[in-house]
């Protein structure tokens, strides 16, 4: 089995400041990763914004090896200088896996509230989804970084969200 991961933040400090490691929502998506991938099974971690000197993808692939250091884990390089949005993790996924594209089949994983916004790009994308599978997480009391501040409100993010999949479905229609 074939799984993209989509990034879900970086936690933050008290003072707002990233650190070096995945926000609390993208770590129990991670952690839901770890409860169901085998062996056998590649884990595809979409492509992200660098804060400092790590991705969130890198950040997520150091989580995961440290947890599971038999997995099989996929961790791009991004060189670019502009904020990766979902689309973004999309098209540089593809780009990434060029002509092994089109052979693959992936289940996704993702935050639940993120999963509808995300399905429907990836699969505009041209990705071949089997399964989505939306992972709910539980609102922390931890700092995350100011990018995300609306995951420790759920309303907040549902509404967020909403928001940008109309203006992905209207982008998709143009683009």
């Amino acid at each position: 089995m074939n799984y993209i991961v989509i990034p879900e933040g970086i936690a933050a400090d008290n003072s707002g400041k990233s650190m070096f490691m995945p926000s609390f929502v993208y770590r129990q998506v991670l952690d839901y990763v770890l409860a169901i991938i085998c062996d056998k099974d590649t884990v595809f971690l979409a492509p992200a914004n660098t804060y400092g000197t790590k991705s969130e993808h890198e950040l997520a692939y150091d989580y995961i090896i440290n947890k599971n250091q038999n997995a099989h884990v996929v961790c791009p390089r991004v060189s670019s200088g502009k904020y990766i949005d979902t689309r973004g993790n999309a098209r540089h996924l593809k780009t990434f896996l060029n002509d092994k594209f089109m052979k693959l089949s992936f289940d996704l994983v993702c935050a639940r509230i993120h999963s509808y916004r995300a399905e429907y790009i990836f699969k505009k994308e041209g990705f071949k989804l089997d399964r989505i599978h939306r992972v709910n997480y539980i609102t922390m009391d931890e700092n995350i970084a100011s990018r995300w501040w609306y995951y420790k409100y759920k309303p907040v993010h549902a509404i967020y969200e909403t928001l940008v999949f109309l203006r992905d479905i209207i982008i998709g229609r143009l683009t």
